[in-house]
């Protein structure tokens, strides 16, 4: 189980806000992929699939079952911000990680220059 606050992802400042609460079951598909031989073939089969409704029809599938792997929700956020960036050739959002150092960083020079 896990809740999810999404405005934190990109340091929102919000009086308002939007949770989520994820839980765990064993019914029910899978929601992350399962990697075994059978579904790795599988997997080819779609991405080549995929591959002709992006070209032909621009048509676009990103995250966890796109990729083939589990992501964490602030890198799959990240990896639809950057699949649409490179759709609308905007140049690449800086990753979360590089927000967090930012932040960071402003927050030692905050602290530096109210101890002076």
């Amino acid at each position: 189980t896990r809740i999810v606050e999404y405005k934190h992802y990109f340091h929102q400042e919000s009086d308002y806000t939007v949770t989520v609460k994820e839980y765990s079951t064993d019914k029910g598909d899978p929601y992350y992929p399962v990697p075994n031989p059978a579904n790795h073939e599988l997997y080819e089969k779609y991405r080549e699939l995929a591959q002709k409704e992006e070209e032909q029809k621009n048509v676009y599938f990103v995250g966890r079952l796109a990729s083939y792997k589990y992501f964490n929700m602030d890198a799959a956020i990240d990896n639809a911000l950057n699949m649409f960036n490179t759709i609308e050739k905007h140049p690449s959002q800086p990753d979360i990680e590089d927000g967090n150092q930012e932040a960071q960083t402003q927050q030692k020079a905050s602290t530096v220059s109210d101890s002076v």
